[in-house]
């Protein structure tokens, strides 16, 4: 956007006439309808005083429109923050639910586990033995009870493994 079009920009911005934005800068409305027309251009003291009153550097006053595109493009909006923040909520809860459900997977393992020594045990035989006249073992299937906490596990697995594919590709 040339020089001429930024002020004519700023002072419909402003709500100022021509009139009252030439009597703050001590020119006449004539030199600054040339200056918005872009048949002339102000002095030096003019673009200050310009820069002063509607509290913009003079980098923004003079600079091309272009460069301020290309700026604004390199510049991180509030929707990437908020997309970015969404991504990393997402990322963070895979992880956490593939962390606590394989840690749930190989308690309920250590549990069967516990439970399969528990019921080949001497005293475990011993009490059945009493109880029910049976030397023994309980007759348990361990698979079928480990069986959940094999696919609990795998689902944390999964989950973990998701986490760090999708976190390599970003």
């Amino acid at each position: 956007m040339q020089l001429g079009k930024k002020i004519k920009q700023l002072r419909k911005l402003s709500g100022m006439t021509q009139e009252q934005l030439a009597e703050k800068l001590n020119v006449s409305r004539q030199a600054l309808s040339k200056w918005e027309n872009g048949t002339s251009m102000p002095d030096i003291e003019s673009v200050v005083k310009i820069s002063t009153l509607f509290q913009i550097s003079l980098d923004e006053l003079l600079r091309k429109e272009e460069t301020k595109m290309e700026e604004q493009k390199s510049q991180i909006t509030l929707e990437d923050l908020s997309r970015i923040n969404l991504h990393n909520r997402k990322m963070n809860l895979l992880l956490t639910s593939g962390i606590l459900l394989l840690t749930i997977g190989v308690m309920m393992a250590a549990f069967v586990d516990a439970l399969k020594s528990t019921t080949s045990s001497l005293g475990y035989i011993l009490y059945r033995y009493i109880a029910t006249g049976q030397y023994a073992a309980a007759p348990i299937n361990y698979f079928r009870l480990c069986l959940p906490s094999i696919l609990i596990a795998a689902v944390g697995i999964i989950l973990c493994v998701c986490y760090f594919i999708k976190s390599r590709k970003d």
